[in-house]
């Protein structure tokens, strides 16, 4: 099958506009890390309060009773350090409730630190509404009960306003870490399905390259085997020509195969060697010569500046063709068949019309892939398709925009 020279690269698209363009993943699920994720929270937080525990101890003379109140409000930290999960009811108590009652039984203001981490821990998990309300409550009154029992209003009032303002600040930012934690889930979640979906197009593509490639390739030789076995009696340079032609549409079929079947395989696994480039709208010609060469009927008016049609629009182009000349062979048997390609300003127009069969229609096939595999590529590049009754016929119509690819060179 001869080709037209210095074509770019084959065709690896999904059946969509700009087909053949590999588009790099929207996110990448192994480098989305939550700020809000299990380190924070399980890590992060304890380390901060264990270092609020020590300012304590810094800043406030030690006594047996802070020290057990300051070991009981750093138990719920410890567990999360130690990987065991806990409500949130669990580290409002000692977190907050326990940090407080120091605060204010101790001259420890320090000890707010703790309650405003507990505080942004729960936000930051988000598993209870109530837990989260009676925390913020809390957090906001402690240091308002602080100054009411070591200060004067007057005087200390701006220090309750401060921690007050804080415990506010701490809540959002729990708010903002649960969050971005929801989003880099649903991001996550998100690439799962655009990967099902890229999987699931990648095998809807691979299963119509197949079947273009094999189901015409097929009917070619099954019509030179035929005619050889008519004629092989009478006429044995015309049987071995047919099978002559048979084979090589066999082993053309077979090398589109083994390229489809590469392109399966994980990158550097495959063969060494350049994959054949795809056909396009020049190769159409050798294309109904091969069908003509096996007994077909076909009269073909193609334009003659097919070649510079370019690459995806030639494939798809190719590929309507291919499949309209194979339901005529499988159809309608010995039918004449017009097959007319025209370039237009900004379109490339095709039509196949094939008369009254002339022979019974094979049986076996129906419900395949082609007409609608035909509706998808020339969906996917803009264009539209028609297939229906004509007559005592069937006609086959489509229109692709033509279209140049900056990456595409001048043929």
């Amino acid at each position: 099958m001869w080709r037209t020279p210095d074509r770019p690269a084959p065709y690896h698209g999904t059946g969509r506009a700009g087909a053949g363009r590999r588009y790099p993943a929207v996110v990448d699920g192994t480098g989305l890390r939550a700020w809000g994720g299990a380190f924070t929270t399980g890590l992060a937080f304890p380390i901060a309060a264990l270092a609020a525990a020590l300012l304590v101890f810094a800043t406030t003379g030690a006594s047996a009773g802070l020290v057990a109140a300051l070991v009981v409000a750093l138990v719920p930290w410890a567990l999360l350090a130690g990987q065991i999960r806990i409500g949130p009811w669990v580290m409002a108590v000692p977190g907050i409730g326990v940090a407080g009652f120091v605060s204010v039984a101790y001259p420890a203001p320090g000890a707010i630190f703790l309650a405003l981490l507990a505080l942004a821990w729960i936000a930051a998990t988000g598993e209870s509404t109530a837990a989260e309300a009676v925390a913020f409550a809390t957090a906001v009154l402690i240091p308002v009960a602080h100054v009411a029992r070591y200060g004067e209003w007057r005087e200390d009032y701006p220090a309750a306003v401060f921690f007050g303002t804080g415990a506010c600040f701490s809540w959002l930012v729990g708010r903002i870490l649960r969050r971005e934690r929801q989003l880099v889930a649903a991001l996550t979640e998100a690439q799962g399905r655009l990967d099902a979906a890229a999987a699931a197009a990648e095998r809807r593509r691979i299963a119509l390259d197949v079947h273009d490639a094999v189901g015409h390739g097929l009917s070619v030789v099954l019509l030179n085997v035929v005619g050889a076995r008519q004629v092989i009696d009478r006429d044995p340079a015309a049987a071995a020509e047919a099978l002559d032609r048979a084979e090589r549409v066999g082993r053309e079929s077979l090398e589109s195969v083994r390229g489809i079947v590469g392109l399966l395989r994980e990158p550097g696994g495959g063969r060494s060697g350049a994959q054949p480039p795809p056909p396009g709208a020049p190769d159409i010609a050798h294309l109904l010569e091969t069908a003509a060469a096996s007994g077909m009927a076909v009269r073909a008016e193609l334009a003659a500046d097919l070649s510079a049609v370019d690459t995806y629009t030639g494939l798809a182009a190719f590929r309507v063709v291919q499949e309209a000349l194979s339901n005529v062979e499988h159809h309608a048997p010995g039918a004449e068949t017009l097959v007319r390609v025209a370039r237009e300003a900004d379109r490339l127009a095709i039509m196949v019309r094939s008369g009254a069969a002339r022979q019974p229609a094979h049986s076996g096939r129906g419900g395949g892939t082609g007409l609608e595999g035909m509706r998808q590529r020339v969906a996917g590049l803009g264009g539209t398709v028609s297939a229906g009754p004509d007559g005592d016929g069937w006609l086959v119509e489509a229109t692709l925009p033509l279209r140049r690819y900056p990456a595409e060179v001048e043929r």
